[in-house]
Parts: structure tokens; C-alpha cells; sequence
């Protein structure tokens, strides 16, 4: 049986399909808000194509998911690709145990949103499938398959990663698990690291600081994230792609666009060093020019709203 929601829940399901392992049901995630999960799937349409059951679910530790899956008596249950903590219940559900997959060198990054953090630290990468139990990503290892990163890499290139990885770790472990061994191996606790929840306003761009890790910042919020964000004319503008710019002899006001090219990418001052915004979403009309100024200067807005206020009290 598999749990899940995104794009890996796919390629597990596909892996376990091509090495012929029974797949009895596939619970899948659909939220009222689709859009909300970053990189969510469509895993009715491909149950439907492989010829398995399928079940919907919005909270998993609902009684209904719970008691569907034990009716099907599953021996293993993958869930793989979905942030709800699993129940006793789901975890004392099958006769041999869930299986839970993490895209981190474990024990380092154990925790939320792992995909950004990897980007955000430009560090390595992992395909690992390890035994669930009451803690956070902290059980034995069945399969890892670890990956490196480089400068360009962002979140979509990172996905593309991960996924390469996880398909070979699949390759590698499945058909020792079709046999019936189950050796999976403890980890070191005395190495492990974790890693804390991300927001959607977590990719809030602060001009102020310095370009390398702005570019790391709109790296790893890409998509299949929701983007980092500046606004301009109190529009938000969404910047989907970047690089640091390190030969121009040129500096100016922290926040204002320096130069244009004629891809219509925007040169921008950080607070140390320069960085070109490349692929954008703006939410006005007004098209950027050199010499706008990103961002907002907050003892500046705070004086506004203080002359509206000033202006309605004088009014009433």
C-alpha cells in the first residue's frame, strides 16, 4: 500500500509496478487547496492507469482511511511524499511496517521542508527509505542513495535529483525486499541535525543582505515552491531564477535596479554584492526600469501611515 501526494509518491508507486510488488490500495492526498502543496499529484489518475484501488483522504488519520487500509490487511505500507504525521494506528497497521522516504543524507536533516534546506545550504542530497516509528525521521535505513549539489542547482533541479536518486535506490533495494529481507540498519543518533518548517513568507527577499545568499534564497524557493518575493509599486514581484553577478564595477543603492539587459533581466544592488533577477511574475503592469527600487523602506511606509492616520483623525 502507498500513501502520499507529490511527484516521488509517483515514482515509487511506478517503481514498485515495474519490479511486479502488489500493490493493494494508494491513499491520496487532495486537499481542498491543490495549489498549496508544492509539487502535488495527481495520484487518482495513475492509480487508475496501474489498476489499483484508490482512496482520497484530506486528514490520513481519519477512521474511514484507517479502516479501509486494514480491511486490505497490507504486510508493508510506503508513505512517501506527504508533511501528516501518521497515527499508532497506521504504524501498528501492517504486519511488517511503513516505510517513510526523507530526500536527506540521514541522520543530518531530519525534519520539514528538506528540499529548500538542501538548496539553502547547497549541501547533498539523498534518496533514503527508512522504517517509521514515533519519531521524526528516525529510523532504520533500508536504502540511500546519496547525490551532490553545485551552485546552479534549485529547487526544480533538485526534484529532477531526487528523483533520479530515489528511482536508483528502488532499483537497488526492491528486489532484495520481494524476497523477504528486511535488514534495515539503525542510525547514528550522535550525527543527526534537523531541520525547521518552512513558510510561503519564509521567501521574503531582504535586500539588505548579501547576493550569494539571496540567490540561494530564490534557488530554493523556485518551483516547485512558491517563489521569492519583493514587492514594487505595492505589487508582490516573484523572482523564479537568478545568478550573482561578480565582474561589473558598479555599485549603488541597496534594493534599485542598476542595469537592464535586453533579456529584460534586472541587475539589482544587495546590501553586499550584485545579483541578476532573471525569470519574473509581477502582479501590476508597470514594466521595471533602471533606477526602480525594490523592496519597501519601512520608516518610510510607517510615515505614511502615519500622515493617513493623522489625516482620518483630523477628519472625524
Amino acid at each position: 500500500m502507498v500513501i502520499g501526494s507529490v511527484k516521488s509518491t509517483a515514482e515509487t508507486i511506478q517503481a514498485l509496478v515495474r519490479h511486479q510488488m502488489n500493490i493493494i490500495g494508494i491513499l491520496g492526498h487532495e486537499p481542498l487547496h491543490k495549489e498549496k502543496i508544492s509539487g502535488w499529484f495527481d495520484l487518482k489518475s495513475l492509480a487508475i492507469k496501474c489498476n489499483i484501488s484508490y482512496k482520497s483522504f484530506n486528514k490520513i488519520n481519519d477512521k474511514a482511511n484507517i479502516e479501509w487500509a486494514a480491511a486490505k490487511k497490507p504486510d508493508i505500507i510506503f508513505a512517501v511524499g506527504f508533511s501528516q504525521l501518521l497515527s499508532d494506528e497506521w504504524l501498528n497497521l501492517p504486519s511488517l511496517g511503513c516505510i517513510g522516504f526523507h530526500p536527506t543524507c540521514l541522520p543530518r536533516g531530519r525534519g520539514r521542508a528538506p528540499m529548500a534546506w538542501i538548496v539553502l545550504e547547497e549541501r547533498c542530497g539523498s534518496a533514503t527509505f527508512f522504517l517509521m516509528g514515533k519519531g521524526i525521521d528516525d529510523g532504520p535505513i533500508f536504502a540511500q542513495n546519496i547525490f551532490q549539489l553545485d551552485e546552479n542547482d534549485d529547487a526544480g533541479s533538485v526534484e529532477t535529483k531526487i528523483i533520479d536518486s530515489m528511482n536508483l535506490s528502488l532499483d537497488n533495494w526492491l528486489p532484495s525486499l520481494k524476497k523477504g529481507i528486511w535488514n534495515p540498519i539503525p542510525q547514528d543518533d550522535s550525527g543527526a541535525t534537523w531541520f525547521g518548517k518552512r513558510n510561503q513568507e519564509d521567501g521574503l527577499i531582504e535586500w539588505n543582505r548579501e547576493a550569494r545568499e539571496i540567490d540561494r534564497l530564490i534557488k530554493a524557493t523556485s518551483r516547485p515552491h512558491p517563489g521569492a518575493y519583493t514587492y514594487f509599486n505595492n505589487n508582490k514581484l516573484i523572482v523564479w531564477s537568478s545568478n550573482v553577478e561578480d565582474c561589473l564595477p558598479i555599485k549603488g543603492v541597496t534594493g534599485r535596479i542598476l542595469l537592464k539587459d535586453k533579456d529584460e533581466n534586472c541587475l539589482v544592488q544587495c546590501g553586499s554584492g550584485l545579483i541578476w533577477i532573471k525569470e519574473k511574475e509581477f502582479s501590476g503592469s508597470t514594466i521595471l526600469k533602471v533606477g526602480d527600487k525594490l523592496g519597501y523602506s519601512i520608516e518610510d511606509e510607517i510615515h505614511k501611515i502615519w500622515k493617513e492616520l493623522n489625516r482620518l483623525t483630523k477628519n472625524e
